[in-house]
Parts: C-alpha cells; sequence; structure tokens
C-alpha cells in the first residue's frame, strides 16, 4: 500500500510531504481530506492507531546513489552560490572603502591646497 502511494507522487512533492502521504496510504482518507485514525484488520482485530516513520530510503541501489548524487551537488551548488554571494559582497564592501577613502584624500588635498593659498 505505501509503496504503491508513493509512487504516484513526484519526488519533490513525496519528500515535502511524505508523512502525510505514507499516513494516508495506511489510514486512508475521507471525502473531506481527512486523514483516518485507524486501520482495523477483520482477520485478526489488529488496530493500527498511528505511524511512526523512522527514515525513507530507496530500496533500489540505483535510485538511492541518484538521489545521494543530487543531494551533493545541490549543496555543493548552494554551497558556490553562498560563497559567491559572500565574495561579490566583500567586494562591494571594499570597493565603497576605496570610494570614501579617494573621496576623503581629495577633500584633504582640497583643503590643504586651500591652507596654501591662504598662506
Amino acid at each position: 500500500r505505501v509503496r504503491g502511494a508513493v509512487a504516484l507522487h513526484s519526488f519533490d512533492n513525496f519528500h515535502k510531504n511524505s508523512a502525510r502521504i505514507i499516513r494516508i496510504a495506511v489510514f486512508g482518507e475521507n471525502e473531506e481530506g481527512k486523514i483516518g485514525d485507524r486501520y482495523e484488520f477483520p482477520s485478526n482485530n489488529l488496530v493500527i492507531t498511528n505511524t511512526d516513520i523512522q527514515s525513507v530510503e530507496p530500496v533500489d541501489s540505483r535510485t538511492r546513489d541518484a538521489l545521494q548524487k543530487s543531494v551533493q551537488l545541490a549543496i555543493e551548488i548552494t554551497t558556490k552560490s553562498q560563497e559567491a554571494a559572500a565574495r561579490h559582497e566583500a567586494e562591494r564592501r571594499e570597493q565603497g572603502a576605496r570610494g570614501k577613502l579617494e573621496r576623503q584624500k581629495i577633500s584633504d588635498e582640497a583643503a590643504s591646497e586651500n591652507q596654501r593659498t591662504s598662506l
């Protein structure tokens, strides 16, 4: 039941809503979209009232490897993006500081020139 329900969803959708999808697969859903609160096995009267999802892993090793590579690539892309943003911000601040220093230098030179002409 659970594998079949999971197979109906895209990878992103499943990982965003995995707990809900699994609970719906186990307990069902009524017309109003509310998840059931129990599942009963009529053959032995076993009643399941809750699920504890400890981990979600692909069974197929190729899928697991592809997922791991995808996650590593996403982490690398995010890291490089953050590094580039930090580098850009540092360069922007450095240019601002250089500009301020240059303006101060020009201002000081003008004041010095005014002092010289007044003497």
